[in-house]
């Protein structure tokens, strides 16, 4: 079951704190209602029920001649209006307003059963009317709605609206704070997962994110100095093994004449397979890094590097251009068209689909394939699933770690797949367009992989 929670940490801790201080102020309104509020409310009421009933008691009291001078001055100086039971109000509703309803429950109270107070509306302003039983008769009374003079909607309304924006702002203020470093962090680590050196992160804010920043600022430096080691042996090995198969290559030039061809050939081979291994180990070592990225037509580069080769088939579609680095680019291909043609006798196919955002180049073969659960390992330098070691079976296994480090490094990314028929399907998805490339080409291709994909391979036409 998928957690209901966000994904983003910035997220989580906003709605931790939404929560948290929306929490509080919701119980400190409701405590401030309940303790504050309400006293002054039942006071309120309990005086303006006893008033009311008073009035109405005075009114029938007095003689007829006094009683409009009476009911004129309640009107003017206290907003209160007395009807006898010949004048009562008409059209009268119930309607819904928690003072009232206080109200109701005093006049309740004191006359000892149920009264309910009721509403209309005269000369366009509403009023709210009771009708009070006295010795004398039934008395209407009544206030109008502006004589309570309180909106407790609107106030609810406006003291929520302020309160939720203060909610979203201060949490937002503070998760942002805490999340901020942790997203350079996250950054910069990409950044060294690529084989780049970002800038030292600032050693700021809370000792915690501080203490972070400087491990890894520190741990930064090592593998930026392990990496510059690594290059420097490897150069070193290089170096010191060349000169000895130099003097091997002179020697072999030296022998005499009547030397066996057939050894002397072998052996030149193996002098030949040592440099190569030599010069990919020191490829693997060396930095392989972000190459600075220009426009490039992806269907001229490919043809480039298919050159005059032999057993590769491509079809030049119409012009493809991105904005990639193109010396990373040739040397991935060059890689996965060479490993392609080592491991299949028949004719390795390469194609191209470019669209709006990303083009992504498939390496297809008929080779063994390789199982779903040594995709990734083979990506790893010096993996072999031929482990005889043998050149003639496979290579030294540098070939693939090279073009995945590259990758990496400038933002593409490298899948292996099962071809249809069998076979391995290699793709290059390019790093996406900021713009559309102008006579975008689309190459449709014919073969489509088993559904044996890992996660993460293009679907489609990308991973034919």
């Amino acid at each position: 079951m998928r957690s209901l929670l966000p994904a983003s940490l910035f997220a989580r801790v906003l709605l931790t704190l939404v929560l948290t201080f929306g929490s509080f102020a919701l119980i400190t309104f409701f405590t401030v209602v309940y303790y504050a509020l309400f006293p002054v409310v039942q006071r309120s009421t309990a005086d303006l029920a006893a008033f009311m009933e008073l009035s109405a008691h005075t009114l029938v009291q007095l003689p007829e001649e006094m009683q409009g001078e009476y009911r004129f001055k309640l009107l003017n100086d206290y907003q209160l209006w007395l009807r006898t039971e010949a004048e009562a109000p008409q059209h009268l509703r119930h309607y819904f307003f928690p003072y009232v309803q206080r109200l109701s429950e005093a006049l309740s109270g004191r006359a000892g059963a149920e009264v309910r107070m009721q509403s209309n509306v005269i000369d366009g302003k509403r009023w709210f009317w009771v009708d009070l039983d006295t010795p004398q008769g039934h008395v209407w009374a009544g206030f109008p709605r502006d004589r309570i003079n309180t909106k407790p909607l609107e106030g609810l309304f406006i003291i929520s609206t302020l309160a939720l924006l203060l909610l979203v702002v201060t949490a937002s203020v503070l998760a942002r704070r805490i999340t901020s470093p942790l997203t350079r962090l996250a950054h910069a680590a990409e950044e060294v997962a690529k084989g780049r050196s970002p800038e030292p992160l600032p050693e700021s804010g809370p000792r915690e994110l501080a203490n972070l920043a400087r491990q890894f600022n520190e741990t930064s430096q090592q593998v930026r100095e392990l990496l510059a080691d690594r290059t420097v042996l490897l150069a070193g090995i290089s170096h010191d093994l060349r000169t000895p198969l130099t003097r091997l290559r002179l020697a072999l030039e030296m022998l005499p004449r009547q030397t066996d061809p057939a050894l002397k050939a072998r052996m030149e081979r193996d002098l030949e397979e040592m440099n190569a291994q030599i010069s990919q180990a020191v490829e693997l070592g060396s930095t392989l890094g972000a190459g600075e990225r220009h426009r490039v037509d992806i269907v001229k580069l490919i043809g480039e590097v298919v050159g005059t080769r032999p057993r590769i088939v491509w079809r030049p579609t119409q012009h493809c251009v991105q904005c990639v680095s193109a010396l990373a680019l040739r040397r991935i291909l060059g890689n996965l068209i060479e490993n392609a043609l080592r491991y299949s006798q028949a004719p390795v196919e390469v194609r191209l689909d470019c669209n709006h955002r990303a083009a992504v180049i498939f390496v297809l073969d008929r080779g063994p394939g390789i199982p779903e659960d040594e995709r990734e390992a083979v990506f790893r330098p010096f993996y072999r699933l031929e482990a005889s070691r043998n050149r003639r079976t496979g290579g030294s296994g540098l070939g693939l770690a090279v073009a995945r480090q590259l990758a990496v490094a400038n933002d593409m990314e490298i899948h292996l797949s099962s071809r249809v028929g069998g076979g391995t399907v290699a793709s290059v998805r390019l790093p996406p367009e900021q713009e559309t490339p102008p006579n975008g080409a689309r190459a449709e291709p014919q073969d489509r992989p088993a559904d044996t994909r890992p996660a993460g391979t293009p679907t489609g036409t990308e991973a034919a």
